[in-house]
């Protein structure tokens, strides 16, 4: 655990209220005076939000107090909990705290959906800080299980994400209702959040119950002095891309900005301002677009929705493109090819319209360099291919390397040699660290650098691509150059039209040439595992061609001989296709781009008669196991000579889950491990700035840091813009601040007036307007799984009381007669289709009078069940609207409501209340449930169970019919009429045919 900065200890104080139990102790701990009391702390991105609340727990961890830690997933709260043992074990006596303050990690608890509710109830008042989910918070809230005016305060984490119709937003206004001394913190290290929308900064304010903001950017004065005092060593390395990798960044970024055009041309009525090729490359852009088009998502064309999905592909593959190798690109390349090929007999056929993006020709030439970074069309079938057997004929692989493998061997070797020079002084080492995005990178690196020759530095030389001199680790050899040069060559040859100078045939082309044994290895098991994954689509297409009843292969008939490869995505040369008018290089004829699929799935068959001719024998071998290889092999490692490779936290699937641990796993990797030299193999702004904070912690460690980052690439450019966006939030932030009026009254700690409560008590529903309990007024008894949705936050807001329980038929009941099932649409969808639908539609039909289905439609889409594109002219059963159709013809009584958003949908309940008795909590959790105790007390044993076993006789009505008919005997002599009556259209139907249909006849 790292110590606390000093601009730490700043943020710290202002946090600790004056006068409260804590102060002493934090003026203590910190050496600070106590500051002005709760807020919301905005923190630049990986400045040590973590170091912050881990001080806080520590000072309000204590056995009489009770502190709530919400938003928190329990994978970030154990890290949080192992961090503030670890600070409590390093602070020791000098920091004057107690026995009980060295336990306050075993006072950090998680209660989620396994803690049942007696171990709540007791772990609330055992004290200490207890991280809760807000769905079993708020409905302990409402049970009364927590003793909300106990609680000593609530730390709100990823405070960014709070919004009005939020759980979070719900505990804290019922916190707020019965306690008004307790504290709120909240805190966020995502400023860019704060920035989107007007007055979010004010609003969320508001929601959290806040008054003060603490703004902490980069460029904070105190901020500045505490890193800039002593900064790590920073060596930038700008790697420059290949042709090859140029063409295709340019031809993607030419396809990005013709989606980004023609969204604007086609919806002209929408504001097209951060429509911008620019911040379409961020995966925020998604929202952005979303947030304009879901008002009107059934208005617009197939072709804009398509056009929205490619935006998100395009930027994945630009992102692809630095970070993949040359072969998990093209294969990624290839299966869009493959899913967006033109006609009914496509293999992977899944949409209904291709991508308009792709009859461009620049994505021609996406598909081409694409294809020749891996392999090309050799002149001489058989030349060139003696040191890659099992390859098809006519093949001759390229294999291009990423460019920053070979720099990145390069640094390594200047590490090793710095290395060697230091133990050869006496001097101590320390371990290399090296971060990248994602699992697959992380594990592709490792596997070059096991094989690569950390022992030769080479002269410095001149780069003959750019001219430039770099260190000597950082460049090429002269054998790495003629590589170079000759794929400079090869490039050539492509403007040329493919054609082969006459002194440059294949065999007399020098050997390709790897940075490492490792690299080699790697990019041939790929290329070999790519050839059997496209000669694998032809046993695929006959499958899915029989499942269709199609008539066998497609394609032409292949025979045994080698055929002809077409270069995939070319077609006719580009002066003499056909345009569309005024469409420019975006509106070529639909037809060319069947070029691209056919000739795609043309090589998959040829493809597939090779791989299978040589396919290798599966047979297992057996090796003696030699013991001096594997003692080699296998042992402990000095730290001195470790290399860590580790992928971004917020990166990786495996290490923090997305987004939730918000890379604070990356800051406890750098405590961990200590690292001496860290290479930064991909641009990250947070974890740059925990670098600094890790160095400024750490004054007189040596740490040397080598920045890598692809020159006049859109990964300089994302990464330049993430820097000036974060910029352009904090002042937008600062200006907000500066400009905000705050009521008094914010906080909630002002006490109601007294008239206010005294309506409130009111129910002038009620003969003479005579008070009643408050309680049990305007009551909704609500299901417990309802609260993962924003509904029962806002009828709390109307001012109507919930009692959150188990209910078996129905949502919400709203009176004895009223009962409520809510569907959203994707609810809605699910349900029919698995029929639970039709098991609550019968459930509420049988026990309640005014059973009612309400379908709610999200707040911010359309409110439209099926847009006009989507509607057929012919009619069938299976469709949405015919299914809600035959619900309604099956349970007449059922009435259906629509609402627009779950605020409409609170005012309906409303309205539904007026004159209506106010239900039972009892009653509402008695509906439905089995009790054979009370059922065998009033009928016979054994018809009850035979009734029970009949066709269409559910848990649900089995009761209703043994209240209404005699016996078995008088149940099946009814007509079918009595029968639907009786137990509805279904059941009556299963029951009727049972009674009426003779077995030995079938």
């Amino acid at each position: 655990m790292s110590t606390l900065l000093d601009f730490h200890r700043d943020i710290i104080t202002e946090y600790i209220k004056p006068g409260s139990p804590s102060a002493t102790v934090a003026s203590h701990n910190l050496q600070s005076a106590p500051g002005v009391g709760d807020g919301l702390l905005i923190l630049a991105r990986g400045l040590g939000l973590r170091h912050v609340i881990i001080a806080l727990m520590r000072i309000h961890a204590r056995k009489n107090a009770l502190v709530l830690l919400l938003n928190t997933p329990s994978r970030e709260v154990q890290g949080l909990k192992e961090d503030v043992a670890a600070a409590a074990a390093a602070s020791d006596d000098d920091m004057g705290i107690s026995d009980e303050d060295r336990e306050a990690s075993k006072l950090i608890r998680v209660i989620d959906n396994e803690t049942n509710a007696v171990e709540r109830a007791e772990l609330y008042m055992s004290g200490g800080i207890l991280s809760v989910t807000s769905r079993i918070l708020v409905v302990d809230m409402l049970n009364k299980v927590i003793p909300v005016h106990l609680v000593s305060g609530i730390f709100v984490n990823h405070a960014h994400r709070v919004t009005d119709t939020s759980t979070e937003a719900f505990v804290l206004r019922l916190y707020r209702d019965e306690n008004k001394d307790g504290f709120i913190k909240a805190f966020s290290d995502y400023p860019e959040g704060w920035a989107q929308g007007i007055w979010k900064l004010e609003r969320t304010m508001k929601i959290l119950y806040l008054r003060r903001v603490f703004i902490w950017p980069r460029f904070h004065v105190n901020v500045s002095r505490c890193i800039d005092r002593a900064p790590p060593e920073v060596v930038e390395i700008r790697v420059q891309m290949t042709k090859r990798m140029k063409n295709i960044q340019a031809a993607l970024m030419e396809c990005m900005s013709a989606c980004v055009n023609e969204l604007k041309r086609a919806n002209p009525s929408i504001d097209v301002e951060e429509f911008t090729t620019q911040n379409a490359m961020f995966r925020s852009f998604d929202a952005v677009i979303r947030v304009q088009l879901d008002p009107i998502w059934h208005r617009i064309s197939l072709k804009t929705k398509q056009i929205v999905g490619d935006l998100k592909t395009l930027r994945q593959l630009l992102g692809y493109l630095a970070s993949y190798d040359c072969v998990t690109f093209n294969s990624f390349i290839e299966a869009l090819i493959a899913s967006n090929a033109a006609g009914n007999a496509s293999v992977f056929r899944g949409a209904d319209l291709e991508s308009p993006w792709m009859m461009m020709d620049a994505a021609q030439v996406v598909f081409g360099q694409a294809r020749e970074r891996v392999y090309r069309k050799s002149s001489n079938g058989s030349a060139g291919l003696v040191s890659y057997q099992g390859l098809p004929p006519g093949i001759e692989p390229v294999l291009e390397e990423q460019p920053k493998w070979r720099h990145l061997r390069n640094v390594m070797r200047e590490i090793e040699v710095t290395r060697k020079a230091m133990a050869s002084q006496g001097q101590a080492t320390g371990p290399v660290l090296i971060m990248a995005t994602g699992d697959r990178t992380c594990s592709q690196i490792r596997e070059i650098l096991q094989g690569a020759d950390l022992t030769v530095v080479k002269p410095e030389v001149k780069d003959e691509d750019d001219g430039n001199t770099t260190p000597t680790s950082l460049k090429r050899s002269t054998s790495e150059d003629k590589k170079r040069k000759r794929l400079v060559d090869d490039d050539d040859e492509e403007e040329n039209g493919g054609k082969t100078k006459p002194a440059e045939t294949s065999a007399s082309k020098p050997k390709m040439q790897f940075s490492s044994e490792g690299s080699e290895k790697l990019l041939k098991r790929m290329m070999n595992n790519y050839f059997r994954w496209k000669g694998s689509l032809n046993k695929m297409k006959t499958v899915f061609n029989k499942r269709r009843g199609g008539g066998g292969n497609s394609s032409s008939h292949i025979n045994g001989e080698s055929s002809k490869y077409t270069r995939g995505g070319r077609g006719q040369p580009a002066s003499k296709r056909r345009r569309a008018r005024g469409g420019g290089n975006a509106g070529t004829n639909s037809n060319d781009g069947e070029v691209v699929p056919a000739s795609f799935e043309k090589e998959a068959d040829d493809i597939a008669v090779y791989m299978t001719a040589i396919a290798p024998d599966d047979t297992l071998h057996e090796k003696d196991f030699d013991a001096s290889l594997f003692g080699d092999s296998y042992g402990l490692v000095e730290p001195a000579s470790m290399v860590v490779v580790r992928p971004y936290a917020t990166s990786s699937s495996s290490k923090a889950g997305g987004q939730s641990a918000n890379g604070d796993d990356d800051a406890r990797a750098l405590e961990e491990i200590n690292p001496q030299w860290i290479v930064l193999y991909d641009p990250d702004v947070g974890f740059i700035r925990r670098v600094e904070v890790y160095k400024a912690s750490k004054l007189e460690k040596h740490l040397k840091v080598y920045f890598m980052l692809y020159e006049d690439s859109t990964e300089e450019s994302v990464y330049l813009s993430m820097i000036r966006k974060e910029k352009e939030a904090f002042e937008k932030l600062i200006h907000e601040k500066s400009i905000m009026a705050i009521p008094i009254d914010q906080d909630g700690r002002v006490q109601p007036d007294p008239d206010e409560t005294f309506f409130r008590n009111l129910d002038t529903r009620n003969a003479g307007g005579q008070r009643i309990s408050a309680k049990d007024s305007n009551l909704v008894v609500v299901d417990v799984r309802e609260f993962r949705s924003s509904l029962p936050s806002l009828i709390h807001a109307r001012r109507m009381n919930i009692r959150p329980c188990t209910l078996e038929v129905g949502d919400y009941i709203l009176s004895p007669l009223i009962c409520v099932e809510r569907k959203s649409i994707m609810d809605l969808i699910s349900s029919l289709r698995s029929g639970r639908l039709y098991t609550q539609a019968q459930s509420m039909c049988l026990h309640y009078k005014y059973p009612i289905l309400l379908i709610e439609f999200d707040q911010h889409k359309s409110f439209s069940l099926q847009s006009a594109s989507e509607m057929k002219s012919d009619i069938s059963a299976v469709d949405l609207s015919s299914k809600l159709v035959l619900l309604t013809l099956a349970f007449p009584k059922l009435k259906v409501i629509w609402s627009s958003s779950p605020a409409a949908t609170a005012d309906i309940f409303l309205d539904l209340k007026m004159n209506q008795d106010e239900p039972s909590t009892e009653a509402a959790m008695a509906v439905g449930v089995e009790n054979s105790d009370e059922i065998d007390s009033a009928f016979a044993i054994t018809p009850a169970d035979l009734l029970r076993s009949l066709p269409g006789i559910t848990s649900k009505n089995h009761r209703h019919v043994m209240m209404n008919v005699k016996d078995v005997k008088t149940l099946s002599e009814m007509s079918h009429d009595d029968l639907q009556n009786l137990v509805g259209v279904e059941s009556a139907r299963k029951l009727w045919a049972f009674f009426n249909t003779d077995s030995r006849e079938e």
